[in-house]
């Protein structure tokens, strides 16, 4: 298992060499090496668009919207 860092925004990678085995029903098994790379990227900044302010934002727009249609069926 091997980690490192890469680029500025600091994202771990982290890389594990292990063995995929594989076997179908009346064949062998089938066995492989392989390399496993997991990637752990930085958090969000909490201004970014991206998380529950985007989803906050929609779910306001849509409560209105439901709330505009409801008066004009109603006739308020």
């Amino acid at each position: 298992m091997r980690s490192s860092k890469s680029g500025s925004d600091k994202m771990v990678e982290t890389k594990v060499d292990t063995v995929d085995i594989r076997s179908s029903a009346g064949q062998g098994q089938e066995t492989r090496p392989v390399q496993i790379v997991h990637q752990l990227h930085p958090p969000a900044p909490a201004d970014s668009n991206s998380g529950g302010g985007v989803l906050a934002s929609a779910t306001a727009s849509i409560a209105s919207a439901i709330q505009s249609a409801k008066d004009a069926v109603s006739g308020k």
